[in-house]
């Protein structure tokens, strides 16, 4: 029902459908460009490694397919996607050690050679290189699947359709890839083993050889895009453990300064700390942050709007009546520097206008209070599901250690201090100032930092309330905060203000 509510408005298919970037494709066309970009995708023919962070949701994989596409679109650089990785024999994180994670980007870029040389001119290659593909596919390519060669080529992005024509083509199975490269080179066929071989040849060596190998065949260079560290069963719900797991790669500058290679991970902004903490090089691997800013997040609502109704459609408002905000706005401020939660929101409102099947021209104000109350809870739990009840219990927004032992779970100080660490590792809060403690240190004042979770904690205040009251806006650097009263440190720029000195979010909401 909400496509059809949403073609009154000149819609051609639902905006919201969609919250993953590799599924959406017309992103190029409401894709906003990060200030650093540019820099991310640099110079083909001086490739450099870099590192994006950016929370979950915050558009890393936007910036990936972006990526991808250039190459397809140019041909100037061999591009493919380190995101999915094999687990078997990978029962902890230490065994996804150097030698596996360079063995599967071989394999990778081995994949996208051979598919590269299907119509390269022979003079291009000599037995050196047929010598490099032989003993590199009787290494890699024995005992595929069909099911992991398709993710194999699948990876590849630089070659469009032809990935898909050479699945086609050649039935699934590696040998036939494999003896047809060599075959039109003069070569004999091979048979692969029914299981990779061992080699005692360094595959840091052959993955560099083969580098060579595509430029020598007209690449400019090749880009690793490493992205989704974050989204195993081993790394989910631990930065800790995500920065483990990609940590060989991530801080081997020999194989990031690779010559002809450009590594470019995007990874989870938890991971910055441990990344910094576990022998990060920013002077040699560049970093960036994608932080995106509300003013940003309202452009790439507007886009995409723009886009899927023709340009009828730039502000989420045109669909509201009645509403005392700007809805647009507000979307934007509770999406909490994230796209993928923007348009989550903007697809809750509008299946709870459309849910009974038969709906108004246009959505209530209510309705929207309705779908951001059950959106935040449900994003509250998806992101500290482990600790809601916990802080449900505490009933507020800011605290002390002290609050917590001897108000709320009559526990040591210790015992508090834990729970609050662990708060703090999943994101859920921070700190936000100090408190003065007669004849003592000052107390630390921890605060919860995302809108989403406060609101469901403080599930008995209305909308309104939080928006006048809770949420306001640091007079500093405009991002948002969450207090009851008193002085805050924002620890987004460090700078201190008075709650009752800010403006609140209803404040810079309202209708003009």
């Amino acid at each position: 029902m909400a496509v059809e509510f949403l073609k009154l408005f000149g819609f051609t298919e639902d905006p919201f459908a969609s919250t993953n970037a590799a599924d959406e494709p017309l992103i190029d066309r409401y894709f906003v460009q990060p200030p650093f970009f540019p820099s991310v995708i640099g110079d083909p023919s001086k490739p450099k490694s870099n590192v994006v962070f950016a929370p979950r949701g915050g558009g890393k994989t936007a910036q990936k397919i972006m990526i991808e596409r250039k190459s397809e679109i140019d041909g100037g650089f061999l591009c493919v996607a380190y995101d999915k990785f094999p687990l078997d024999g990978i029962k902890q994180i230490t065994d996804a050690d150097a030698e596996y994670h360079i063995t599967n980007i071989t394999r990778l870029l081995l994949v996208a050679v051979l598919i590269s040389l299907t119509d390269v001119h022979k003079s291009n290659v000599d037995a050196t290189d047929r010598e490099l593909i032989v003993d590199l596919s009787k290494q890699l390519l024995g005992g595929l699947s069909q099911s992991r060669l398709k993710d194999e080529i699948d990876s590849i992005k630089s070659l469009g359709q032809k990935t898909r024509e050479s699945w086609r083509k050649y039935g699934g199975a590696a040998i036939s890839l494999v003896n047809a490269v060599l075959t039109s080179y003069g070569a004999a066929a091979i048979v692969l083993p029914e299981s990779n071989q061992k080699n005692s040849e360094s595959t840091r060596f052959k993955f560099e050889a083969l580098v060579a190998l595509a430029i020598k065949i007209g690449y400019q260079s090749v880009y690793i895009l490493v992205d989704r560290t974050d989204e195993l069963t081993l790394t989910a719900q631990n930065a800790d453990k995500a920065f483990a797991f990609i940590s060989p790669v991530l801080i081997d500058l020999p194989l990031l300064e690779t010559a002809g290679v450009g590594f470019k991970f995007f990874l989870w902004d938890q991971m910055k700390e441990p990344y910094q903490e576990g022998g990060g090089r920013p002077d040699r691997l560049l970093e960036y942050t994608l932080d995106w800013s509300v003013s940003e997040l309202e452009k790439v609502l507007e886009r995409r709007l723009q886009t899927y109704s023709d340009g009828q459609v730039s502000r989420f408002d045109q669909l509201l009546s009645g509403a005392p905000y700007d809805v647009h706005r507000m979307i934007s401020y509770f999406a909490n520097a994230s796209p993928r939660d923007m348009v989550r929101i903007c697809k809750k409102i509008v299946d709870e206008h459309t849910k009974s099947g038969v709906f108004s021209p246009k959505i209530d104000f209510k309705t929207v209070k309705v779908a951001l109350a059950s959106f935040s809870l449900e994003r509250a739990r998806e992101l500290y599901g482990a600790f809601i009840s916990d802080l449900k219990k505490v009933g507020e927004l800011t605290f002390t250690t002290n609050f917590l032992a001897n108000d709320v779970f009559r526990i040591g100080a210790q015992g508090a201090r834990a729970k609050v660490q662990k708060w703090q590792s999943a994101g859920a809060v921070i700190k936000i100032g100090e408190l003065p403690n007669k004849g003592n240190r000052p107390l630390y004042n921890y605060g919860i930092v995302d809108p989403r979770l406060a609101l469901a904690v403080l599930s008995d205040a209305s909308l309104e309330e939080a928006m006048d009251n809770y949420l306001v806006i640091c007079p500093h650097c405009k991002d948002l905060r969450i207090g009851i009263k008193g002085s805050i440190t924002c620890p987004g720029c460090q700078g201190s203000f008075e709650m009752a000195d800010a403006d609140s979010l209803a404040t810079v909401c309202a209708i003009a």
